[in-house]
């Protein structure tokens, strides 16, 4: 790939699924991130790789059909969801009509995030909750393709990217397939990942690390845990023996440096599929000033914007409406709610330094707490100026 097609390259591997030759590979680069890799050995040019790529081909914005707050009734199923439950309602009517959904799941030695596909209950728990890392989509897209073909109903889950590779491998709307996106502000990268979880065993292990990861760590690991609320959400590792990592958004350096644009992939910073460009049937995402318009639909647990794109995605809604909670809201109040749905964030000044420092074996939170502190003369200009306004006030 070139330099400008790399900036723009989503990592959806639409490329990948759809070469005819299996010429291409997605490989990781020094910052953990998946490109394509043509083995032109193999390649025959004929064109289908930059035929599907969404960065390559964006499409229009569009605007929802309606919009909503919303929120599961059953609550243990919403504590258990990174939003109002709503994404596990859609899932559940699909499963009921003999069909299957495909989501983001950690899997693997390395507890990377992978799309795995559910059928029952117990699969899609797997699916449920926020991962903040890019999944691995293998050969997902052709699966989906085979039960489209087959005739069995699919529900696809994934990153706006992604849902954009499907539609444009799969190139047919077939009425047997709903796609739902999420809001997404952007994907960390796994190499920070994989080094965050080797912190964590090996504070475990009292400085011995080199464990593998999911022999320590439980597989069953939350971006999102509720404990101290919602709008305070924690990510949670369970460890073997019983023991509990636990820190929310402010404290824990994964998510402080996810939140900072510090380890981001670089299309995220100029992305191509917001403004629901993906083609998504439905798009979910989290409510955050909830308690501002819709006060009866706070209680901190939960509420989830949901973005109604399509007629197939209104048939689905439709028929979890006796399951939720849902008030009528309009696209402008969820813009100024949730800014990722049509604009992407730039990246951190320092985010080359911390892979440099990270790849050069720095600790993990050290590095992360130093790249994110603020200069200090950006912190003296902050006691002057509120020094000043208090002379002025007095």
């Amino acid at each position: 790939l070139a330099d400008t097609q790399i900036l723009h390259c989503s990592g959806c591997s639409a490329c990948y699924a759809a070469c005819p030759r299996r010429a291409i590979l997605m490989m990781p680069d020094f910052e953990g991130f998946a490109y394509p890799q043509v083995d032109e050995s193999l390649c025959i040019h004929c064109g289908l790789c930059e035929r599907v790529c969404p960065s390559l081909h964006p499409k229009a914005p569009r605007k929802p059909m309606s919009v909503y707050a919303a929120k599961a009734k059953d609550d243990i199923l919403r504590i258990e969801s990174s939003s109002g439950g709503i994404f596990s309602l859609l899932a559940r009517q699909i499963i009921s009509d003999g069909g299957i959904v495909y989501g983001a799941s950690i899997r693997g030695t390395d507890l990377s995030v992978c799309h795995c596909s559910a059928e029952n209950e117990e699969e899609l728990s797997w699916l449920r909750g926020s991962k903040y890392v890019q999944s691995d989509v293998g050969d997902t897209y052709v699966y989906v393709r085979d039960q489209l073909e087959f005739g069995r109903k699919v529900l696809f889950s994934g990153t706006p990217c992604q849902v954009s590779a499907l539609r444009n491998f799969l190139s047919v709307d077939y009425d047997n397939l709903i796609c739902v996106d999420v809001i997404c502000h952007a994907v960390p990268s796994p190499l920070a990942w994989r080094k965050f979880l080797e912190k964590r065993v090996a504070e475990l292990a009292n400085g011995h690390s080199g464990a593998r990861l999911d022999t320590v760590i439980d597989r069953r690991i939350s971006f999102r845990r509720k404990k101290c609320g919602w709008k305070k959400s924690s990510l949670s590792l369970r460890f073997v023996n019983d023991k509990e990592y636990l820190r929310d958004l402010h404290t824990d350096a994964f998510l402080r440096g996810f939140l900072a644009e510090l380890y981001n992939r670089p299309s995220c910073h100029m992305c191509s599929v917001r403004e629901l460009r993906s083609g998504a049937d439905i798009t979910l995402g989290d409510y955050w000033n909830v308690h501002q318009h819709f006060p009866q639909m706070d209680d901190d647990a939960g509420t989830s914007i949901v973005l109604v794109n399509s007629e197939k995605g209104a048939e689905l809604v439709n028929r979890i409406l006796l399951l939720c909670d849902k008030v009528d809201s309009d696209y402008a109040d969820v813009c100024r709610t949730n800014s990722a749905v049509y604009c992407s964030s730039p990246p951190h000044a320092r985010r080359g330094k911390f892979f440099r420092l990270i790849l050069r074996g720095n600790d993990f939170d050290i590095t992360v707490d130093r790249l994110l502190k603020r200069p200090l003369w950006h912190r003296i200009a902050s006691l002057l100026k509120r020094a000043v306004k208090k002379v002025v006030e007095k």
